[in-house]
């Protein structure tokens, strides 16, 4: 008897168990955005999640604000959100690039992209991509750089396309820096067929995004330029010499051949330059022409030029 009752019980339950509903999922959680663990963390709070998929965090800010990678509607999607995941600013890259010019005059599917510079740069955050034919990131190949620019005063996202065609006149970004501490420094660089860069302009912005200044990159150049002021840069290039310039014109304030007491020399290196309230030292290494070695470590004043 009890036998039968136990089975009765346990036949009730099965049934009973069969008979709910299955567990409804929470409204609040939505479709899946395809990187859900991603959203989850970073407690992501998007507005518009028709047709979106949330793919990587590709940069976090200072201030801990991230920026996130997408797809909405097939195309490329960037979302700006602060550290409690409200968002800032989303955009819809409906205007991506599908094809990518060709030296020959063709042009090829685009199929890969390559984040070459994420930075963040005197409260704005810079995102450049590649758009590129082949998973193989070949320097000799065409691309289409996309450049982005993120305030984080106004959280506004702005874009630029450039074809980079190798041997052609397009540049691209090669480099973004701090010029000063409101000014960036953005240089756009031209390659050549192998890859390699030919040329380069410098140009220097202020927070607004408004142009400045810019000025070459001579090929020999040693050291990065240096900003001495806003308007004011300095030069150390490979064959030792020392040249201040005004930014708006390039025209040259002073200029120091850094050799001229020493003569010709064999080889030589500069080791260190250092940029002091007043004045500049650099740092070298030579070898005379005599086979002397020669170390020297000139401070120069930043005013008149003249080594002190």
């Amino acid at each position: 008897m009890k036998i039968h009752l136990t089975l009765f019980i346990i036949i009730f339950l099965a049934i009973a168990g069969c008979s709910k509903k299955p567990a409804e999922k929470d409204p609040d959680t939505g479709p899946s955005l395809g990187n859900d663990s991603l959203v989850s963390r970073l407690k992501l709070k998007i507005t518009d999640k028709q047709n979106l998929i949330i793919k990587v965090l590709v940069f976090k800010d200072s201030r801990g604000y991230n920026v996130i990678a997408g797809a909405k509607d097939k195309k490329y999607w960037i979302g700006y959100f602060d550290a409690s995941g409200n968002q800032l600013k989303v955009q819809t890259y409906t205007q991506d690039p599908t094809e990518i010019p060709t030296a020959s005059g063709g042009k090829v599917s685009v199929g890969y992209n390559f984040y070459t510079r994420l930075k963040e740069v005197n409260k704005a955050i810079y995102i450049v991509r590649q758009m590129r034919e082949s998973q193989i990131n070949n320097p000799s190949d065409p691309f289409i750089e996309d450049f982005t620019k993120i305030d984080m005063n106004t959280n506004a996202i702005t874009n630029s396309y450039t074809s980079v065609i190798p041997g052609k006149d397009e540049p691209y970004t090669s480099e973004i820096l701090p010029w000063t501490t409101n000014l960036t420094q953005i240089t756009k660089s031209k390659i050549n067929t192998s890859g390699n860069i030919v040329s380069s302009v410098n140009s220097i912005y202020n927070e607004q995004g408004t142009l400045v200044g810019s000025f070459p990159s001579p090929r020999d150049l040693k050291y990065a330029e240096k900003a001495l002021s806003a308007s004011e840069y300095i030069l150390v290039t490979s064959d030792f010499r020392f040249t201040c310039k005004k930014l708006a014109d390039n025209s040259i304030k002073y200029d120091v051949d850094l050799l001229e007491k020493i003569g010709a020399i064999r080889s030589g290196v500069i080791n260190e330059v250092k940029i002091n309230s007043n004045s500049i030292e650099i740092d070298y290494s030579v070898i005379n022409q005599n086979g002397v070695t020669i170390n020297a470590r000139p401070e120069i004043n930043l005013t008149t030029g003249e080594e002190l």
